[in-house]
Parts: C-alpha cells; sequence; structure tokens
C-alpha cells in the first residue's frame, strides 16, 4: 500500500519546495498532508493541487491520525517540542518519524556541547527511547550538510538573498519510498553534494555572479563571547545565532563517512551548479 505522510512545518524555506516536490509525486503516496496550528487558508493553493490540510495542535494525536510517516520541519522556535510530537504522533498511530535533522551531524563528538543542536539530540535520544518500546516504530535521520543556499545567508555574514533547496527536497520524497530492512528501525541517510571550504563556496558565488565578496573574519572566541552575553541576558534567539555563527568555521558541518548518494534517482548538483541555478542569469 502507498504510505502517507505529514508534513510539519510545510510554510517555512524548506517546507515549501518539500511540498512542491511532493506535489510532483503525489500519484505514488496514497495522500500527503500539512499540519498546521494556525490558519488553513494560507494553504488554499496546496490544497487545490491535492494536498490535505490538517488543522490541529502538534500536541494533539488527533492531528496525525491516518498518517503513516511524519516529517518535521520544526524550526528554532518549536524544536524543543518534538519529543512531545513524537508521542502524540505514536498514541495516533504514526510507525515512521523524521525528526527536524537536515544538516550536519549532531551526533558526532565534536558536537556533543554544541548549543545550536541541543534540542536535536535531545530529540534523538527521545527517538532511541520510543524505538525501545515499540517494535513497530522507525525514524530516519536525514543528514545532509548545511544547505549550500543557505550556507550564503545572512546568518553566516554574508549579504545575499537565498531561495530554495530543491536538491534536499527530493532526497527527502525519495527516502520516504525506501523501504527499510526487516527489524529496522534506526536508519541514517547521508547524502553529500561537494564539499569544500566557506571561502570556496563564497568565491564559487562571486564566480556565478561576476562580483568579488570582501572577506571579513570574525575570531570564534569574538562569537562564543557575544553568546555568553546572550545567554545572561535570556536572550534565546541571539544564543542561538551566535553559536551557529561558528559552526562552518569549526569544520564540524561537514558529513563523514560513505554517502548514500546511489540509492537516489539523481546527481547532486555542486555548489556552482546550485548557485548558478538559483543566483546565475537565466
Amino acid at each position: 500500500m502507498a504510505p502517507s505522510v505529514l508534513i510539519i512545518g510545510a510554510s517555512g524555506n524548506f517546507g515549501r519546495p518539500l511540498v512542491d516536490e511532493f506535489i510532483k509525486n503525489l500519484s505514488k503516496f496514497s495522500k500527503v498532508g500539512i499540519l498546521t496550528a494556525s490558519s488553513p487558508l494560507k494553504f488554499d493553493e496546496q490544497k487545490s493541487r491535492g494536498i490535505q490540510v490538517v488543522a490541529g495542535s502538534l500536541l494533539d494525536p488527533a492531528s496525525y491520525r491516518g498518517f503513516d510517516i511524519v516529517i518535521s520541519l520544526a524550526g528554532n522556535s518549536i524544536m524543543r517540542l518534538q519529543p512531545a510530537m513524537i508521542e502524540a504522533a505514536v498514541i495516533a498511530g504514526v510507525t515512521h518519524f523524521y525528526p527536524s535533522e537536515f544538516g550536519s551531524d549532531v551526533g558526532i563528538e565534536a558536537l556533543r556541547e554544541f548549543r545550536y543542536f541541543r534540542d536535536k539530540r535531545v530529540t534523538r535520544d527521545h527517538l532511541v527511547a520510543t524505538a525501545k518500546k515499540n517494535s513497530d516504530f522507525k525514524y530516519t535521520l536525514l543528514i545532509t550538510g548545511p544547505f549550500t543556499e543557505w550556507a550564503v545567508d545572512a546568518l553566516y555574514g554574508v549579504d545575499k538573498d537565498t531561495k530554495t533547496v530543491n536538491a534536499i527536497a527530493r532526497y527527502t520524497v525519495e527516502s520516504t519510498l525506501l523501504p527499510l530492512k526487516p527489524g529496522q528501525q534506526k536508519r541514517e541517510i547521508r547524502v553529500v553534494g561537494e564539499s569544500t571550504t566557506f571561502q570556496g563556496l563564497v568565491d564559487a558565488l562571486g564566480e556565478v555572479e561576476g562580483v568579488k565578496y570582501k572577506s571579513i573574519y570574525w575570531l570564534t572566541k569574538d562569537a562564543l563571547v557575544e553568546q555568553e552575553k546572550a545567554q545572561r541576558a535570556e536572550d534565546e534567539e541571539r544564543v542561538l545565532y551566535w553559536s551557529v555563527r561558528t559552526l562552518g568555521a569549526s569544520g564540524n558541518a561537514v558529513i563523514g563517512g560513505p554517502s548514500d548518494n546511489d540509492k537516489f534517482g539523481f546527481t547532486p548538483e555542486t555548489a556552482r551548479e546550485t548557485f548558478q541555478r538559483v543566483y546565475g542569469k537565466h
């Protein structure tokens, strides 16, 4: 039977291209839904294209009823709610959960104390505990490294507008159709485009645009001082901002180990190809 998928966070920067990719592949699923705690009217366009819109609480089992797979795209503001979301989903009969990973491997030792990923690590621990209690429960960690388009975002100090993340959306949709091995509950999927330095990304962007970006270097210790100031001020948004600013310079954003690219039906773009698609002249 074709799987059914419910998406949380469909209006975000990754949610929009992901929903579009599911719409392209609707015939492969029994249904695809969007869960929204706010007005469902903002998803009228997606509804007209075959997406089911569910209006309800992220913490109410009724919101998840009738779906096999849940894909969470929870952002910083609700990341800590994911364990409770998992509990509600399991009560409703969901058997497969994708937590909001889609980036660096938060499980490596070097990131154990990294503040920005704290709630993602807590979610991983909860998934492990849930799988031990429920033999039919499965979860997938989709580990991609930083999105190329977002690596040149103002968050990392690059003065540039960004757009979509098409390749990761394709990986996510195709992964829901990949069977797990009998008895397998945890699945890690590692997909990698191009590994390069942050300066290499900026240089590739400049080549595509025909401009030269000026690099101004911050010391990691200075960013950590700002993070500590924000912590003392109980400003969580700024704590996370300064925490993630140090990730690119640490080298810990790069995905190690063998990739699973060969499981998918397309070849990932290089950084230059991505910038050409998003920022190049058409």
